[in-house]
C-alpha cells in the first residue's frame, strides 16, 4: 500500500514538473527582438525617441498579446543572432532571395524606395536604369539588403558600420554614390546640415520586414501575421506614418 501512494505521489510530483516544461500561452510568449540604428526607423537610445520601425513594432506585439524584449545592437550581429537562436527576431530588414529560407518572417513591416545619390557638384552622366550607376563606387552599410542585392550584380559596393557614415564619405568624395533608403537619406541630410539633392534614382522598392528564427511556431508567426494585416485594414499603419516627425 505504501508503495502504492508513492508511486502515485511520484507520478503526480513528475506531471507536476513536465507542467512547467511545457510551452507557455501564447499571450505569455517571449520574444527577443533585435534592431539596429537605422534613423529615423530606428533611433540611437542617446537622441530619447521613437522610430518609426519601433512604434509599428510596439503596437503590433501589443496588439498580439505577445511578451518581448528589444535590444539595438549591429546589423550584421542581429542578423547572425536572429538566424542562430531560438525565439528571437530582427527587424526592419530586407527581404531577399538569399535571406528567405534563413527566417521565419512576418512581412511587411515598412515599404522603402531606395535610391542613388551624388553630391550636388558632382558631374554624373543621367542614370536611367541602375546598369548605369555599375562604373561607380556605392556606399552601404554592413547588413543591408540593398547592398547584397547589387554586389550580387558586380557593382563596386563599400561598406560602413552604419548608414549616416555614408553621407559624410560621399561629401568627403570617398564614394561617388550613396545607395539609401530615400527617408533615411532626408533625415540623415537635415541632421547633419547636408544639402540633399533627390536622388538620381529610384532603383529598388523593398518589403522590410521582421525575420525571426525558423523555429518560430507557425501558431505564433500567424498571429503576427494576422495582426500586422489588421494594422494596415484599420488604418493604424498609416495614422502613425502619418503622425510621424523626425
Amino acid at each position: 500500500m505504501w508503495r502504492k501512494q508513492v508511486s502515485s505521489y511520484s507520478a503526480l510530483l513528475l506531471l507536476f514538473m513536465l507542467g512547467f516544461a511545457l510551452p507557455v500561452e501564447s499571450h505569455e510568449y517571449g520574444l527577443r527582438l533585435l534592431t539596429y540604428i537605422d534613423a529615423p526607423y530606428v533611433y540611437p537610445e542617446s537622441e530619447k525617441k521613437q522610430g518609426l520601425a519601433v512604434l509599428f513594432i510596439k503596437q503590433l506585439m501589443a496588439r498580439a498579446n505577445l511578451t518581448y524584449s528589444l535590444e539595438v545592437v549591429p546589423a550584421k550581429r542581429a542578423l547572425l543572432l536572429a538566424s542562430a537562436k531560438p525565439n528571437t527576431c530582427v527587424f526592419p530588414i530586407e527581404r531577399s532571395q538569399e535571406r528567405e529560407v534563413q527566417y521565419s518572417w512576418v512581412s511587411p513591416i515598412l515599404i522603402s524606395r531606395h535610391g542613388l545619390f551624388k553630391r550636388p557638384d558632382r558631374k554624373l552622366k543621367a542614370l536611367r536604369t541602375v546598369r548605369d550607376a555599375q562604373k561607380y563606387s556605392i556606399g552601404t552599410y554592413l547588413g543591408s539588403g540593398i547592398g547584397e542585392y547589387l554586389r550580387n550584380f558586380d557593382f563596386t559596393i563599400e561598406e560602413t558600420t552604419s548608414n549616416e557614415l555614408n553621407i559624410h564619405k560621399l561629401f568627403a568624395k570617398r564614394i561617388d554614390l550613396w545607395a539609401s533608403d530615400t527617408l533615411s537619406a532626408q533625415y540623415i541630410a537635415e541632421k547633419n546640415g547636408i544639402i540633399l539633392r533627390e536622388p538620381e534614382l529610384i532603383f529598388f522598392t523593398s518589403l522590410r520586414a521582421m525575420g525571426c528564427h525558423p523555429s518560430l511556431s507557425d501558431k505564433i508567426n500567424q498571429r503576427l501575421n494576422q495582426t500586422l494585416g489588421s494594422m494596415y485594414k484599420d488604418g493604424s499603419i498609416e495614422r502613425i506614418r502619418k503622425n510621424f516627425k523626425f
